[in-house]
Formats: C-alpha cells, structure tokens, sequence
C-alpha cells in the first residue's frame, strides 16, 4: 500500500513538474478536444528546439525563395493539428459547408475542409475560440516545417526519396489521385505520419500560414514567430503541397503564396495552439 501511494505521489509531482514546464512533454504527445456536437480534434505535441529551416541549393528541386537557410529556434513547445482540418469540424464550429457544389471535392465528413481562404480560416479561429475559451491560431511558417520535419533535414520527413518512390506511402499527391481519377483531398489520415505522429504533412491539401509573402528567407526571424512585416500583405503562405501537385512541391521546405481572399479544392489548413 506504502509503495503504491509512493508511486501515485512521484505521477501526480511529475505531472505537476510538466504542467509548470520543469519537464518538457515528449514529442507526438496528443491530447484530444471535443468541439461542439462532441467532434473530437486530436492535438499533437512539437517540443522546444532547433532546426535548419529552409532548404540548400544542391536539392533535387530547390528554388531561390528556400534560402538562405538558417537556424530557427523554439523556446518552448507547442500543439499542432494531427491532422488537417476536416469537413466535420469545420460544420460543427461553424455550421456551413463551403465546398458544396464545387469541383474535385470528396463528399466524406472526415476530408479535409476546402474551399477555405486564409480569411476563412481566420473567421473559423475567432468563432473556435470564443466556442471553447482557448487560443487555436494557424502555425507561424517556422512552425510548420518545424513540425513537418519532425527531426528531418532530408527533402521529404521520409528521407532523400530519389526518383520519388516512395512518396505514395506518405502523401496523395499528383502520381497517385490523377492517374486513378480521384482528384479531390482524400480523407486524413490515410498515409502514413511523419516521427511525431502528423499526417499528410506532405500533399492531400496546401495549408495556410499565418505569414505574409515574401520572396527569401533574407531578414527572416529566428525564434519562430510569424513574418509578418511584408507590404505585399495581402497574400499568405502556404505549405506542404496537395494531392493536385507534383512531387516537387510536397517536400519539407518548399514554399508558396496566395491572396489571402483566394479558395480552391486543394487549399486548407491545420491548428496550431
């Protein structure tokens, strides 16, 4: 009896040790949040540290607006979406489905929800938050090759992948929905996850980032914080590629931008918090 009260009291001082952030929580914890109508979000956990953002000019297919890479660092962790945002969760938050009647759009509550702008999903996080009283944001774009990555320096979170072989084990991407004819974002959660325990990191859907555009990393901030001192601020990044894209575009470091007003079958996003 002694020895099992000794060890519930050595659990509870542990868990009081990582709820005050003696103890960082290990990488791929997840927690899960019930959204109205008890739709579950499941939450992933990316701890504090550093890594090399950005990709070298010797990469199979690097472009110019990937460097100059360098070290950004997190001070303290963070929760990322396991996940990109469903169809289910956006109803649930916010009643309304705005792929309906579009092109290339699988009709399963557990796809990505498309058909959202950046403006859209900001409009999703201030109801989300009144909703629940916590603080879902979308991640910085430090954030998200951070949590891409998952310890990776490779092209891809799987490696090298020469001559793009294995891709299709991770991501939907253009060599495996347009040639069987299924072009539209598949339902998450259907390839396999990065080493913290993210999907489609890579491909199904291009997610939005909080940052404003800009052409290089030249002046980029270091601690992981969004960039968002562009004048051209009416455009947003996005990441990670979708199933409507080449190989190319679903690696770790490539980049992208748009307006923030624009919307389309293979854009969507993922929370951070």
């Amino acid at each position: 009896m002694k020895g099992s009260a000794c060890l519930y009291g050595v659990a509870a001082l542990l868990a009081c040790m990582v709820l005050a952030g003696c103890i960082e929580k290990p990488a791929g914890e997840t927690q899960t949040i019930m959204l109205p109508g008890d739709v579950p979000l499941a939450m992933v956990w990316m701890p504090k540290g550093s890594f090399l953002m950005g990709s070298p000019d010797t990469e199979v297919g690097h472009h110019p607006n990937e460097g100059p890479q360098h070290t950004v660092t997190f001070s303290a962790g963070f929760w990322m979406g396991k996940y990109e945002l469903t169809k289910r969760q956006w109803q649930a938050v916010m009643g309304t489905t705005p792929w309906f009647g579009q092109d290339h759009v699988l009709v399963d509550p557990e796809s990505p929800a498309v058909y959202v702008s950046w403006d859209d999903a900001k409009d999703f996080l201030n109801t989300l938050n009144a909703l629940t009283g916590k603080s879902f944001r979308l991640p910085t774009e430090a954030e998200w090759e951070y949590a891409c990555r998952a310890g990776m320096a490779d092209r891809f979170y799987w490696g090298d992948d020469p001559g793009d072989v294995s891709i299709s084990d991770y991501a939907w991407w253009d060599g495996d929905t347009n040639p069987g004819g299924q072009t539209y974002a598949h339902v998450a959660g259907g390839k396999t996850a990065n080493a913290w325990g993210l999907n489609d990191m890579s491909g199904n859907v291009s997610e939005w980032c909080e940052d404003d555009w800009h052409e290089d990393y030249n002046g980029a901030p270091t601690g992981g914080e969004a960039w968002v001192d562009s004048p051209r601020s009416s455009y947003r990044r996005i990441r990670g590629g979708s199933w409507f894209n080449y190989a190319n575009f679903c690696r770790s470091a490539s980049r992208s931008s748009t307006d923030a007003a624009h919307a389309d079958n293979n854009f969507g996003f993922r929370l951070a918090r």
